[in-house]
């Protein structure tokens, strides 16, 4: 059990393996199997984590003494590469190529098209670039606006290009250009409406918004009659006091009217409706 548990935590890469000397036929017989696991498409790192493969500093100690071991290995690693694609490099974050991204970008490229290229970084680095570092999202929203213009320049281009062949052609390309140009610039490039600049947007202040609750009153011959202005500042207990007053009749229609005149409105002055 205790061997079992050993190689367990080995296998998970816990502790360090220890060293095992070997005979030159063990020798061999260690890197053929490493070479077939090289050949199945995992690379020289990975194999050697294997249990019962030597370590990594192991290997490279016997590919450096013994060239007919390192020939192996070549050889494993070149049928390899005629069966699997070359496996992309990780990039940690470099100014040039972050900066190379942008240009290749600006150029009209679309993002997932530049990070295909084999030298630089893949697609979800990029987005791990732009989501962790403000001044690169910065970078990155000016470039794709001045691929805006890159975009408008290649419509006109392809406009006057295009011949009587070609029209049907050039006319899906130029619409699918303005399309891709409204979603990068719409402010300068959309079709809908004016878009204000960003400065300005972000700067406008909220609206304010204002309430007014209205009162009402009925006379003696069940007329409705307003009394907003007139019963501003008063209690609940007031305002009920002075619509039972008007109910009663006790406050003609000329005195509610002279009251209502002398309030001022919270939003200005109000228009009669009809």
């Amino acid at each position: 059990m205790a061997e079992a548990g050993a190689g367990a935590a080995v296998c998970a890469g816990e502790g360090r393996r220890p060293y095992e000397r070997r005979v030159y036929a063990q020798k061999v017989a260690a890197v053929e199997a490493v070479c077939r696991r090289i050949e199945a498409g995992v690379t020289l790192a990975e194999a050697c984590r294997c249990p019962t493969a030597p370590p990594w500093s192991t290997m490279q100690w016997w590919l450096g003494r013994y060239p007919e071991l390192r020939a192996m290995v070549d050889a494993a690693q070149a049928v390899a590469a005629n069966v699997f694609p070359p496996r992309r490099a990780y990039h940690r974050w470099n100014p040039k190529v972050a900066a190379e991204v942008l240009s290749r970008v600006e150029d009209g490229r679309g993002l997932d098209e530049v990070c295909a290229a084999p030298d630089m970084p893949a697609y979800s680095t990029v987005m791990r670039w732009i989501k962790e570092r403000p001044d690169y999202f910065d970078a990155y929203m000016l470039a794709r606006d001045a691929q805006a213009d890159r975009l408008f320049d290649l419509a006109w281009r392809l406009a006057l290009e295009a011949t009587e062949a070609t029209t049907k052609t050039a006319r899906l390309k130029i619409q699918t250009l303005k399309w891709r140009c409204a979603k990068l610039a719409p402010r300068r490039y959309g079709t809908i409406k004016a878009q204000a600049p960003e400065d300005e947007a972000d700067a406008a202040p909220e609206p304010v918004t204002r309430f007014e609750v209205r009162h009402f009153a009925v006379t003696p011959d069940n007329e409705v009659v307003e009394t907003t202005r007139a019963v501003r500042g008063m209690s609940p207990a007031e305002n009920t006091a002075f619509r039972q007053a008007i109910r009663e009749g006790r406050i003609t229609l000329d005195e509610l009217e002279a009251l209502n005149a002398a309030g001022e409105p919270v939003n200005g002055p109000r228009r009669r409706p009809g």
